[in-house]
């Protein structure tokens, strides 16, 4: 188990240290780290080297096709790839700047790993390790809030670097127009942590948000309000947002958030059953406007099988449930 713990200590070193973390200043000058994408790579992707190519026809130097060719090879490591989330013009997929964004998802995915090495570490006696990781969980916390939260639209915005980032940036000031106002699943995905989806009253109005946000669907809640043909935009719906969203309402303690967890969840089994029907397959992604439809764009023909869309179909129904007598069909 200690060798295990020492692992896990080893590992976050990668994922937040030298050029993936970036620090913001606030105005009464208090220091903020959090953490970006930015792939040690320029060149074409191996698995997609063709298309790569074609799309950095457009740069005339060396020096700018390497930098596009990070920007994809960093957004292809956030699993995001692709979507006008890190796109600075999202009619232009050119303008793909993925090392420019620190993500509200990332750090959050971050915030919980810091957390659960400091409930490990406790628990076999690292109690150093243990400080260690509650105190940096504290400050991302504080760090998210500080950065990514806008009061005005009850939601975590993602937040742009304000210069290139063919370089370390070391520091920036925060400024409100940085934020990202553009409507994403992934500015909900923080009320997946138990820290901000046990305070009632934040939850009030990150759900008020959602409800009027556009995102949710007849068949789920969509990854943004933008059709670019991209896979990570409307009208497709991906089963790890879903679950973290309705993990984090079903987990409040407002009766109102349990309930509209319950109406997402049983939105989402209703497609993936009628599309399983429909196909004999499940999923990677699918269309929440149209129930029973999978979801389309990208590179690539729609994948079947398929792992995180049999475990949240599994994971709802062990949650909710389904009554023997209501329909699991589309309601028209």
């Amino acid at each position: 188990m200690h060798m295990v713990m020492y692992l896990m200590v080893q590992e976050p070193i990668t994922l937040i240290g030298g050029i993936h973390e970036v620090s913001i200043h606030d105005a009464q000058q208090n220091k903020y780290s959090l953490s970006r994408y930015y792939a040690m790579w320029n060149k074409p992707r191996p698995e997609s080297s063709t298309i790569d190519k074609q799309s950095s026809s457009k740069f005339l130097n060396a020096s700018e096709k390497q930098q596009f060719y990070r920007e994809l090879a960093s957004a292809a490591e956030s699993g995001w790839d692709f979507g006008t989330r890190w796109m600075r013009d999202t009619s232009e997929f050119t303008t793909l700047a993925t090392t420019s964004v620190l993500p509200v998802d990332l750090n959050v995915f971050i915030l919980k790993m810091e957390l659960d090495i400091s409930f490990l570490a406790r628990e076999i006696g690292a109690d150093g390790i243990a400080e260690n990781f509650l105190k940096a969980s504290q400050a991302r916390q504080r760090a998210i809030n500080s950065v990514f939260w806008n009061e005005k639209m009850g939601q975590w915005l993602d937040y742009w670097l304000s210069n290139g980032t063919t370089c370390k940036v070391e520091s920036q000031t925060w400024e409100a127009q940085n934020q990202n106002q553009n409507v994403f699943a992934s500015n909900f995905v923080p009320l997946w942590i138990d820290l901000f989806n046990s305070d009632t009253p934040l939850v009030e109005k990150v759900m008020r948000s959602l409800q009027t946000s556009g995102l949710v669907c007849a068949a789920g809640i969509a990854t943004s309000l933008t059709n670019s043909g991209q896979q990570w935009d409307f009208p497709n719906g991906w089963a790890p947002l879903q679950h973290m969203i309705v993990e984090g309402l079903a987990r409040s303690k407002l009766i109102e958030a349990r309930s509209m967890a319950k109406e997402i969840a049983e939105r989402w089994i209703r497609t993936n059953y009628v599309a399983y029907k429909k196909t004999g397959a499940m999923h990677e992604k699918y269309d929440v406007e149209k129930c029973g439809e999978s979801g389309g764009g990208g590179e690539y023909v729609v994948q079947t099988g398929f792992g995180w869309s049999n475990g949240v179909v599994l994971a709802f129904l062990e949650e909710f449930g389904w009554p023997r007598d209501q329909s699991i069909d589309c309601i028209s």
